[in-house]
């Protein structure tokens, strides 16, 4: 289900953030197969008639907190001249993640929800279609292939910052991520050169 905050009376969005909050606390203690749905209304402290209202499942409530995620694959920050940058996009995604490790760890990372981790790194996989659309993919290339190897292996990158509670140089991770990529999609991805120029 997807939730669009724009369009919701301030109730629902009490609702639904208690909701979160509850899922978040509910996770420090439990994986998510194990939350049940009469806990997540007692911790949020609504009737299980409004939970249903909203979702079906507890997955379908985690599905709307990683959409949080999903909306940094969209529309993350832009670099000082206005471009948005491959690595702008992928500093903005890893800032956002290490701010909320905890929660994310539980959600997506090595032992958390399956397809939740699929439907990230799918959205990790069509931000990175479109950059490369973007920058012009000749033909020679395909788009769809690389974009999927490069998507899944951001998605590698995140899933090793949730392993570990070590600081997180985002920079750094980026750097080595673009290090791994073949040179000239690298460069037209960062800066916005023709592919198969």
């Amino acid at each position: 289900m997807t939730l669009d905050d724009r369009r919701m009376d301030p109730r629902t969005r009490r609702t639904l953030a208690a909701l979160r909050h509850a899922l978040a606390t509910l996770l420090e203690e439990e994986p998510l197969s194990q939350i049940t749905v009469s806990q997540l209304c007692r911790v949020a402290g609504i009737h299980r008639t409004t939970f249903y209202k909203h979702f079906e499942t507890v997955a379908d409530l985690a599905a709307t907190v990683v959409q949080d995620l999903g909306r940094r694959v969209v529309g993350p920050r832009r670099s000082d001249d206005g471009a948005l940058t491959y690595r702008d996009w992928l500093e903005a995604v890893l800032e956002h993640v290490a701010d909320n490790r905890r929660l994310y760890a539980r959600l997506v990372g090595s032992g958390g929800d399956a397809a939740l981790m699929r439907a990230v790194a799918w959205q990790f996989r069509l931000r990175t279609d479109r950059f490369l659309r973007d920058a012009g993919a000749a033909a020679e290339v395909d788009v769809p292939e690389l974009s999927r190897v490069l998507g899944y292996g951001f998605y590698g990158v995140v899933e090793a910052l949730l392993e570990h509670d070590d600081p997180v140089d985002v920079e750094a991770g980026v750097a080595r991520f673009l290090a791994t990529v073949p040179a000239p999609v690298a460069r037209a991805l960062d800066a916005g050169e023709r592919l198969g120029a």
